[in-house]
């Protein structure tokens, strides 16, 4: 496995877990000052939170007990995962969705297209189809939409309903996604609100590129719902292993990159959303070629999540105020950011409420 990282990006690649804000953060935010009326109005992630008023929640400090049975838990979680290596499972409303898609006698191309794009198991199994062997041209297909060129109508719809089929009726899978039903919604709209962030910052900044932007930040947090999956395994069989509250999503927030690298190889995408699963939570990442699309990516993500784990706000700070360096942004192109970004998430998080039809016998 390492092999093939060591080929793309030139040497093996840095998957250990990501810092987590419970923990202290040993490197001072960047010094980035935007100056109005003489005066100092701090970094960019402390500006916005002035502009939207918006309070920083207090540090939250576990005990040594608490983080080494963090550490535990986590270490439970990569044997489960690296046991197992799940297949990609998507939300089951959108499996229903796809499916009814599926079954219509006259199935459009482009509506299909667009529902599979905003789910992160969907789009790994195209992608991963269109870049097999048996489909496999003389370039790597990195994009959806250059996916499904390649495949298809018939075979798009194939591995669709494959990837629908599983979700919605194994049973193992079914009670996985059972327990744990609020996460997988919030991890889903959080993918889909940065994704769509990323598409519409990328078309706002010189030389970004939106569907390299999109398809990252669809699948840059994969390693959360695969991680999560394991979570729910191991609590639905061993008795011992007892979370609650935000325990899940710290232990979720300790083993995700090091998961997602390796859930990325395993199902063979591509290398651009691939580098960004495993970077994007590094610090001091150049601020060049296709490391523009790695910040987009990174700076859409903590702005939609650091609502919903305000204990991870050392660590968004930085991560914010690094981007935005970067990306050269200041407090208001911030702003308008993150506005569109709640309004992104706010459409998602709507769309959970909205009927949905009942699948054709």
């Amino acid at each position: 496995m390492w092999k093939w990282f060591q080929r793309v990006f030139g040497q093996a690649p840095s998957v250990s877990v990501p810092p987590v804000a419970v923990e202290p953060i040993r490197r001072d935010p960047p010094k980035l000052r935007v100056i109005e009326g003489g005066k100092d109005q701090g970094s960019p992630f402390d500006q916005l939170m002035a502009l939207t008023g918006q309070l920083i929640p207090d540090r939250v400090e576990l005990t040594p007990e608490q983080v080494q049975r963090e550490v535990m838990l986590t270490e439970q979680v990569l044997v489960h995962f690296r046991k197992n290596r799940p297949a990609p499972s998507a939300l089951p409303s959108v499996s229903l969705q796809v499916l009814n898609l599926v079954a219509e006698p006259e199935l459009s191309i482009a509506e299909l297209s667009k529902v599979v794009s905003q789910d992160p198991a969907f789009s790994a199994a195209i992608l991963k189809v269109a870049n097999s062997p048996t489909y496999a041209g003389s370039h790597e297909i990195q994009t959806l939409r250059d996916a499904v060129s390649r495949l298809g109508l018939s075979e798009v719809g194939r591995v669709a309903g494959m990837v629908s089929a599983r979700s919605l009726f194994q049973p193992q899978v079914r009670s996985e996604f059972a327990a744990f039903g609020p996460r997988w919604n919030d991890i889903f709209a959080e993918s889909v609100a940065a994704a769509r962030g990323a598409a519409w910052l990328a078309m706002r900044v010189p030389r970004a590129r939106s569907d390299h932007a999109y398809l990252a930040g669809i699948l840059h947090d994969l390693g959360r719902s695969v991680a999560l999956r394991s979570v729910a395994a191991l609590a639905l069989v061993e008795h011992n292993f007892d979370l609650e509250g935000t325990e899940i999503d710290r232990v979720v927030e300790r083993v995700h990159v090091e998961i997602g690298g390796e859930a990325h190889v395993e199902w063979s995408l591509p290398r651009f959303p691939t580098m960004v699963a495993i970077r994007h939570h590094d610090l001091g990442l150049p601020h060049d070629g296709e490391y523009l699309d790695v910040h987009i990516v990174r700076l859409c993500s903590a702005l939609v999540q650091v609502r919903r784990q305000p204990w991870r706000m050392d660590q968004v700070r930085i991560e914010v105020d690094e981007s935005c360096h970067a990306l050269s942004l200041d407090a208001f192109a911030l702003r308008s950011l993150e506005t569109q970004l709640r309004a992104e998430m706010e459409t998602v998080l709507a769309s959970f409420h909205q009927p949905r039809k009942r699948i054709a016998p």
